[in-house]
């Protein structure tokens, strides 16, 4: 897990060859304004799925995994609080690993919380289980997908 400003993912392009393209999109384009959905950036290499929905509490938030992306979020409207855990701790899956969505869900607990707030971003690999999404009010977000 990477914790950054948005401004600063240029510093980490040489973990992962598409994360230029991730750097160049947002420099070059307002991913803020992008409507909800999906957008591509390089087809299933590289896309960002704008969310809008009403944040959650730290108990309705789920643990979640991912095998074939990295997630890079970023919240837009208010502040988020993520939960996070290594995947090795998980004991307790709730949804089994879903390949075509490329996702699990797990009931087990997040042992660190950390929050971002606009302009800031986390960058998940899949060894990083997160529970996004928790906040108070309407959260506008930004989750951008990179192919491992």
């Amino acid at each position: 897990m990477i914790i950054c400003s948005v401004k600063e993912i240029e510093k980490y392009t040489s973990l992962n060859k598409k994360f230029s393209q991730v750097a160049e999109y947002i420099k070059s384009n307002n991913i803020e304004a992008l409507p909800v959905g999906r957008t591509d950036v390089d087809g299933n290499e590289v896309f960002i799925s704008i969310q809008e929905f009403e944040g959650k509490s730290k108990e309705a938030a789920k643990l979640e995994t991912h095998n074939k992306y990295i997630d890079i979020q970023m919240p837009f409207s208010v502040v988020e609080t993520l939960g996070w855990r290594n995947i090795d701790s998980l004991a307790t899956p709730s949804q089994p690993y879903n390949e075509n969505d490329d996702i699990a869900f797990f009931e087990d607990v997040p042992t660190t919380y950390i929050t971002l707030r606009p302009c800031e971003c986390v960058i998940f690999f899949p060894e990083d289980a997160h529970a996004p999404g928790i906040a108070t009010g309407m959260l506008r977000k930004a989750v951008i997908k990179v192919k491992i």
